[in-house]
């Protein structure tokens, strides 16, 4: 399941770009990609994190073009388990959002918050992008991407 939404979310992330090969942007960064943080709340924390989460979404929105997917997920199987998935435009704007006051903030507010979070990259994001993510400290697998191509939706 995991995998066919990020299929899915890569699909409708690409309508900005061109039907290309995706190898031209493995380097560079400049392909759209998926960033899936999952966190674990500790169990008196869970309404507290879902009123951040929900500040911290409407502040993204408002302030970063280069977010194209921002949904905030609740574990079916664990209460206390949520998932941010996020589709980024191309690396610029993972930068973007780690240097984003309103992002700062919130990770400030919800760390005391949570028992984990961790970061997974799936798709061709640049090494700056992926260096600048683990000097926060947060736990990080980026998944490269070895082929495949990003379908435009434009007619």
């Amino acid at each position: 399941m995991k995998y066919y939404l990020i299929g899915f979310v890569l699909l409708i992330s690409a309508s900005v770009a061109s039907a290309d090969n995706h190898e031209s942007g493995v380097r560079d960064g400049s392909k759209p990609f998926v960033l899936i943080a999952r966190m674990q709340s500790k169990l008196d924390s869970v309404n507290a994190v879902v009123e951040l989460s929900r500040l911290a979404d409407e502040a993204v929105k408002a302030s970063e073009p280069g977010m194209l997917l921002h949904t905030f997920e609740q574990d079916p199987n664990d209460p206390l388990g949520f998932v941010w998935t996020e589709v980024y435009a191309n690396s610029s704007a993972l930068i973007f959002h780690l240097e984003n006051p309103p992002l700062q903030k919130y990770l400030n507010d919800v760390s005391p918050l949570l028992d984990s979070f961790t970061v997974e990259l799936y798709g061709s994001v640049s090494a700056e992008a992926v260096q600048m993510l683990r000097a926060t400290g947060t736990p990080t697998t980026h998944y490269e991407t070895k082929f495949g191509y990003i379908r435009s939706l434009k007619p």
